[in-house]
């Protein structure tokens, strides 16, 4: 296992996001930024853990969930066969503290990467919270940034 952890690659990254809440007269559009800090678990790069820290307005959010690679799967190149565009899934949980705190639950969502290089990339995410607690039933986050992996 401690083999495992040294031979993964871990990454950071920078982003701006948009927080569309739904939940009737509560729901508004909240722009914010935020940074996220991952590691591969193989060496084929197919999954990846990450945290994630986001502020928007007077609220902050926090997650934390696992990163699926299309691009690792041999059936994707045989496809698809673009080496730059990497699509993702994410499942995981977020919750949100301030102003927006009790909206808590399991976050799944899509995305991709577009590599630039070996260590720099363009990631775009969409996601979906349903908030356990709270104001609001769901939440839905729309993400672009930059990556940094080593």
């Amino acid at each position: 296992m401690n083999a495992l952890l040294l031979a993964a690659a871990c990454y950071v990254g920078f982003f701006g996001r948009l927080d569309l809440p739904e939940g009737g007269s509560e729901a508004r559009r909240l722009g914010g930024g935020g940074a996220r800090v991952g590691c591969y678990l193989d060496e084929s790069q197919l999954y990846a853990v990450e945290g994630e820290a986001a502020w928007c307005e007077d609220s902050a959010a926090l997650a934390a969930g696992l990163v699926v690679h299309w691009q690792a799967w041999s059936v994707y190149g045989d496809l698809f066969g673009f080496s730059q565009f990497d699509p993702f899934f994410t499942l995981g949980s977020r919750g949100w503290v301030g102003s927006e705190a009790g909206n808590v639950g399991p976050a799944a969502g899509v995305g991709a990467f577009w590599h630039l290089d070996d260590n720099w990339s363009l990631r775009f995410d969409a996601g979906a919270t349903l908030c356990l607690g709270g104001g609001v039933e769901m939440r839905y986050t729309l993400a672009a940034g930059v990556q940094y992996g080593f």
